[in-house]
């Protein structure tokens, strides 16, 4: 079926998908195969489980084939297998079908990570899901589904490779989310729908990780802030271990009373995820089968977003602050830096600015000579993470901008176009997605009136709607002129009240307005509360620029009564009264900062003046391990997210390892821990952070990897002698393995204590097994590990 026939069945009905493949599987006894590897080896159960969805009244039928890549397959040694995989489980879905059912071909994560967790590349992604869809399209299915996504960089990825290699198939694309309402990565559901909404794809969507109640609030944000089509599978509740078997409990009736709230909310696709059966599908589908879908309230918010940081513009409430300092003019060292490809004073600016107020960084790479890809892909990646704002690109070249919007999370400012370099750029943000700066000059230059510049805002518009690129996405710019130059600074004021009777979203660029001035802040200053009165959704400026009384009184300058070089000769500055005494700034505030900012050469610099006057456990006791539990509690908190807390992890691993040298001696001292994720299980996320915080916490970690048989575990537990045994496990067949190695230790003496986690494990599940401790996340695990130790040590010396 085309994209267009969906998009009119959709019109007139909500679309029922299937249910669960993997769990039908478990509760057929066949344990923790994966659905993938059942379709080369049990064809006909993935028939027969896929005809019982079709029974049941589902629309559309997902191929078996979520972790059909080649990357995911490689894990299980079936990378050379991906093309026969995908095409077996077109051939298995065809079958099971009826003459009306749509077969869906199903994409999910590669498993590998992008930075700074792992080292997965656009590039490597795109070319990998182009691979899968080009043997699903082979096959002839009618739409795709991207789902169990944590990172819009890599559903971004997938995304453009099934719409490049599909051509005009429909699309939907969903993300995964946790409790707190975030990704792994820290986007929320706006984030989300920024992010995707200028992308050529039909639906988005949420899937897996959570049950019907978990996802409501979070479908919701999504169904107001999002005019795309919807879709959502929740799991059926929350996974438990009953009578050492996977169960989810939620059955049928409940589940179906939960999606009354979906289908009030809008959804036009609605189906199960983990723990659903065609039960569930079922009764979801004698339930709503007549309804349609409703029409939505949509307030889709006008702004741009990173992984974990949305800015919205709104000219009814204070301007968004665009820091403009990251830019090389007048800046010797930055300069210096660039030309060597370093990035330091640029981080260190973008870390000052958003402490000073700044919304969103503004990158100029001045003339970009010499600048290569791989630099501003890196470059981008770090401002991804720390600060983590919003980006806008003041980027000149098309290959620089195009990998940068490659390697960018979230939705992007391009700053700017003009009438004669606005098709390639736009081509570039319509591929990507994200909005733009205008600029309203031509081949003649700047048009010397307001009415003149809104004429070239107004021909452009058209243009720029002819190419599908509304005024929505458009910041435009009045243009700020020197008053050095003899420049009347009322025609910028004046186009910007042109704009604004056109309901134009504006930008200003506001230092410009002082430039070759002395008394610079408060000329902006004096500017801006003008600008401010007419109404500007964002400004361009020096975040410091935004504090302080204007301490000088232009309106002789403005007014036009007075020249400003005369004005600003005559004039003089009223003295500032000295500022409070600040609270001085302690040894440990640097080493902290250092940390979260992931400033890896500075925490060394830091360290130096402790390594003359303090021993070596003292520096790990009042200056690095409280700088950890901070980052720790924060992360709880949810103030900083994966990327963040990995960045953290990795400075004060180099600040360990550099006092290790100094001191000649390894820190430890917590206790020894054994760590592994468990046989059977592939994924190995969630256990390397767990590992990586464990040493920083001073504990003496033996990393096994994953898939480890519990044998394995053991032997190495009684060699290390180890105090800890950690075991990770991503999926509920595989958490069952955790019981195995209890059961062993105990059957070999092994005195050390055993503490699990992962997706699918609770504490319920930890109690049940005889585990001695559980813990959610890597924050906990530190502190699980630490009582357990304590416990250790209590009972040895009774």
């Amino acid at each position: 079926m085309t994209r267009k026939s969906i998009k009119a069945l959709l019109s007139r009905k909500i679309l029922f998908l299937d249910g669960a493949v993997g769990t039908e599987l478990i509760k057929r006894g066949l344990g923790d195969i994966p659905p993938e590897r059942a379709v080369l080896q049990l064809p006909s159960v993935v028939e027969e489980i896929q005809k019982a969805y079709v029974t049941a009244g589902s629309d559309i039928l997902l191929t078996a084939t979520l972790g059909a890549n080649a990357l995911k397959l490689k894990e299980s040694g079936l990378a050379d297998r991906m093309a026969p995989i995908n095409s077996q489980a077109i051939s298995i879905a065809r079958k099971a079908s009826l003459p009306h059912t749509l077969l869906a071909g199903n994409l999910g994560p590669t498993g590998a990570i992008f930075p700074p967790s792992g080292q997965l590349s656009f590039e490597e992604a795109y070319r990998c899901f182009q691979q899968q869809v080009k043997v699903l399209m082979e096959g002839g299915v009618d739409l795709f589904m991207l789902e169990t996504f944590f990172d819009i960089r890599e559903l971004k990825a997938a995304a453009l490779a099934t719409r490049d290699t599909s051509g005009d198939t429909y699309i939907i694309a969903n993300l995964t989310f946790n409790k707190n309402g975030r990704t792994l990565m820290g986007t929320d559901p706006t984030g989300f729908a920024l992010a995707f909404e200028d992308l050529d794809i039909d639906a988005l969507g949420i899937n897996c990780s959570l049950g019907p109640e978990e996802i409501i609030p979070i479908f919701q944000e999504l169904s107001r802030t999002t005019g795309k089509s919807l879709s959502v599978k929740p799991n059926a509740g929350i996974p438990e271990i009953v009578y050492n078997k996977p169960q989810y409990r939620m059955d049928p009736e409940t589940f179906v009373k939960f999606a009354e709230d979906f289908v009030e909310l809008g959804t036009n696709f609605i189906g199960g995820c983990c723990g659903t059966g065609p039960e569930h599908i079922q009764l979801l589908t004698n339930h709503f089968r007549k309804h349609r879908p409703v029409k939505r309230h949509i307030e889709r918010p006008i702004g741009i977003s990173s992984l974990s940081r949305n800015t919205i513009f709104n000219p009814q409430t204070a301007p968004v602050i665009i820091g403009e300092r990251i830019n090389p003019t007048g800046k010797k060292r930055m300069a210096e830096e660039l030309e060597k490809g370093m990035t330091e004073t640029i981080l260190k600016e973008a870390k000052k600015q958003t402490k000073t107020g700044a919304q969103v960084l503004d990158l100029n790479l001045g003339m970009e000579a010499g600048i290569s890809e791989s630099f501003v892909r890196n470059l981008v990646i770090q401002l991804l993470i720390a600060p983590g704002l919003p980006l806008s690109l003041d980027l000149r070249s098309d290959h620089l901008i195009e990998t940068a919007l490659q390697a960018y999370g979230g939705r992007v400012l391009l700053n700017s176009i003009t009438c004669s370099d606005m098709e390639e750029k736009i081509q570039l943000l319509k591929r990507y997605g994200g909005m733009v700066v205008f600029l309203p000059i031509d081949k003649e230059g700047i048009p010397s009136t307001a009415q003149k510049r809104v004429k070239l805002a107004e021909d452009a518009l058209i243009l720029l709607e002819e190419m599908g690129f509304g005024k929505e996405r458009i910041l435009f710019d009045p243009i700020v002129m020197s008053l050095s130059t003899g420049n009347n600074p009322h025609t910028t004021l004046d186009t910007l009240k042109l704009y604004r009777e056109r309901e134009y979203h504006t930008v200003l660029g506001l230092s410009n307005i002082s430039y070759g001035l002395p008394h610079r802040s408060s000329i902006n200053r004096y500017f801006l509360s003008l600008c401010n009165t007419i109404g500007t959704d964002a400004v361009i400026m020096n975040p410091s620029d935004k504090e302080g009384e204007i301490d000088i009184d232009l309106s002789a300058v403005f007014s036009g009564e007075k020249n400003i070089m005369d004005f600003i000769t005559d004039v003089t500055i009223p003295k500032k009264t000295a500022p409070l005494k600040t609270e001085r700034r302690t040894e440990q505030d640097a080493i902290f900062e250092a940390i979260m900012d992931g400033e890896k050469d500075k925490i060394i610099q830091d360290l130096e003046p402790l390594l003359k006057r303090k021993s070596y456990d003292l520096i790990i006791e009042e200056s690095l391990r409280p700088a950890l539990d901070e980052v720790g509690k924060r992360y709880e908190k949810r103030e900083i997210f994966l990327p963040q807390l990995i960045m953290a992890g990795e400075t004060a691993q180099v600040a360990f390892a550099y006092i290790e040298h100094r001191f000649a001696q390894k820190v430890t001292g917590e206790g020894k821990v054994i760590i592994a994720t468990v046989k059977g299980d592939l994924h190995d996320i969630g256990k390397n952070i767990v590992a990586m915080m464990l040493k920083n916490a001073g504990f003496e970690v033996t990393d096994l990897g994953k898939d480890v048989p519990p044998e394995d575990i053991i032997q190495q537990a009684l060699k290390k002698k180890a105090h800890i045994i950690a075991l990770s496990a991503l999926m509920t067949t595989t958490a069952l393995k955790m019981k195995e190695v209890i059961e062993l230790a105990k059957k070999s003496g092994v005195s050390a204590k055993v503490m699990i986690g992962g997706a699918c494990v609770t504490k319920k599940f930890a109690k049940e097994i005889q585990a001695d401790a559980f813990a959610s996340d890597a924050s906990e695990a530190v502190k699980e590990a630490k009582r357990l130790i304590g416990e250790s040590i209590e009972t040895e010396s009774h």
